[in-house]
């Protein structure tokens, strides 16, 4: 559970990474998404008089505000050739922003309407349904990432975008479809995560947007692009989760475990830089010798 969130939006995250993009936004959405949501449940919509909302409408109308900003997100990006760094960074702070105006920076833990945790928390034969809902997504990552021209199409991106362009690949739609995916699947966590903890909170998610990119550079997916599994992923999300949990039995205090974050993220990082640059020797070699 505690790497589940993690892993469903480090799927996307996975396939923007590919095409050396990257998506800082993940956490604002995240928690945007969840407070949206929760607000929907408990008060419907008031100025428009629209009394609280069925789960499952509450639930449509918060994925696509996610989808919108991840659709902000590529406009920025494609468009206006803002650098994914920059764009994502700004959505970072506009989103967590309208999470904490919505709410006048409170959370909401009374008035929660009933069945409102059962996605969260509730089980099928054993089994989660937070689980099953990130196998599903896992899953179709994997056949996406291995048969799909998608999968093909963001190595290539990321590989040489100029050769992708040539070649007859759409790079800026291809670009803005990963990231309006990414978006939506960071409404989902928003979603699962407030029906997980039965609250929403504005504060969610802080920090969740570099746990993702942690886990996508501990899977083998460099900043660079080009290449990256799924599968990857979802053993650095893993890695992600044990850790912080490690920390948590250890009584590490929360401060602390923020600092073994960023070391983690810092070797992960240096780790790819080194891989590359042994690659690039052995190409040199190579050459040499020929």
């Amino acid at each position: 559970k505690q790497s589940t969130m993690i892993m469903i939006v480090g799927c996307g995250a996975t396939f923007l990474m590919m095409t050396e993009s990257l998506d800082l936004s993940v956490g604002s959405n995240l928690a945007l998404t969840n407070i949206v949501y929760t607000f929907l449940a408990v008060f419907g919509i008031p100025f428009l008089g629209i009394a609280p909302m069925p789960l499952l409408l509450a639930g449509a109308l918060v994925i696509l505000i996610g989808a919108a900003i991840g659709l902000v997100n590529g406009i920025l990006i494609t468009r206006f050739k803002f650098e994914p760094f920059i764009a994502t960074l700004a959505l970072l702070y506009i989103g967590r922003g309208l999470a904490l105006a919505t709410v006048d920076g409170q959370s909401i833990r009374s008035g929660i309407p009933e069945g409102f945790g059962s996605i969260g928390n509730d089980e099928l034969f054993g089994i989660p349904y937070l689980f099953i809902i990130m196998f599903v997504i896992v899953v179709s990552f994997m056949l996406l990432e291995r048969k799909s021209v998608l999968g093909k199409h963001a190595v290539a991106i990321g590989a040489n975008r100029n050769a992708a362009f040539f070649s007859g690949i759409n790079v800026d739609r291809v670009i803005m479809g990963l990231y309006i995916m990414t978006g939506i699947l960071a409404g989902l966590a928003g979603i699962l995560t407030a029906s997980r903890f039965q609250f929403g909170d504005p504060r969610t998610g802080v920090g969740f947007e570099f746990n993702v990119l942690v886990a996508v550079l501990l899977g083998g997916t460099p900043l660079s692009g080009g290449k990256g599994t799924i599968f990857g992923t979802m053993i650095g999300a893993l890695i992600v989760a044990v850790l912080g949990n490690g920390l948590n039995a250890m009584d590490v205090v929360r401060f602390w475990q923020t600092v073994f974050q960023g070391i983690i993220l810092i070797s992960a990082i240096v780790f790819h830089s080194q891989m590359k640059s042994r690659g690039r020797a052995k190409l040199l070699a190579a050459g040499t010798r020929e």
